[in-house]
C-alpha cells in the first residue's frame, strides 16, 4: 500500500511539474513571435515612453499614468480571424490568460473589430495589462506593464 502511494505521488508531481513547465508566459508568446516573419514586433522602453509623453497632448492624468509605464511590447499578424497562424496565436495568449490570475476590464466588438482587455498585480507596483483585438485581417496582442492602477486604465479608455 506504501509503494502505491509513493507511485501515485511521483505520478502527480510529475504531470504537475510537466504542466509548469509547458505553461506558457508572456515573455515566452513575445519570445515566440518576435522573431516570426509573419509578425511584426515593437518594444518601446520606459525612456522612449516619456520622450514620447512630451509631444503628447496636455493632459496631467495621461502623462502621468503614461510615466508609469515600464514597458509596453506590441505583436501585429497580418493574417486572416480564422487562419492556422491566427488560431495557434491567440490559442497561446489565452493559455497565459487562464494560467495567471487576469482580470478582464473590458470586451468591445465594433464594425467586425474585437477587443479585449485584461489586467493583473503582480505585486504592489507592478501591472500587468494586456490588450489583444481581432478582425477579420489583422491581429494585434499588446502588453503594458509598469505601476498603473485598474482605475487609471478604465479613466484613460473611457476618454
Amino acid at each position: 500500500m506504501s509503494k502505491l502511494k509513493d507511485i501515485s505521488s511521483l505520478i502527480i508531481i510529475s504531470l504537475f511539474l510537466s504542466l509548469t513547465v509547458q505553461a506558457q508566459t508572456i515573455e515566452k508568446i513575445f519570445g515566440k513571435y518576435s522573431e516570426n516573419k509573419s509578425f511584426r514586433y515593437v518594444s518601446i522602453s520606459k525612456g522612449m515612453i516619456n520622450l514620447a509623453s512630451l509631444f503628447g497632448k496636455e493632459d496631467a492624468g495621461n502623462n502621468a499614468m503614461i510615466s508609469r509605464v515600464d514597458e509596453m511590447k506590441v505583436l501585429t499578424l497580418k493574417a486572416k480571424r480564422k487562419s492556422n497562424k491566427t488560431k495557434a496565436f491567440f490559442s497561446d495568449i489565452e493559455k497565459v490568460i487562464s494560467s495567471a490570475p487576469f482580470e478582464s476590464l473590458m470586451e468591445a466588438s465594433e464594425n467586425g473589430v474585437h477587443t479585449k482587455v485584461y489586467s493583473r498585480v503582480i505585486k504592489k507596483d507592478k501591472t500587468d495589462i494586456l490588450i489583444f483585438s481581432k478582425s477579420d485581417t489583422v491581429q494585434h496582442f499588446i502588453w503594458l506593464n509598469g505601476n498603473i492602477s485598474v482605475a487609471e486604465l478604465q479613466k484613460m479608455i473611457k476618454k
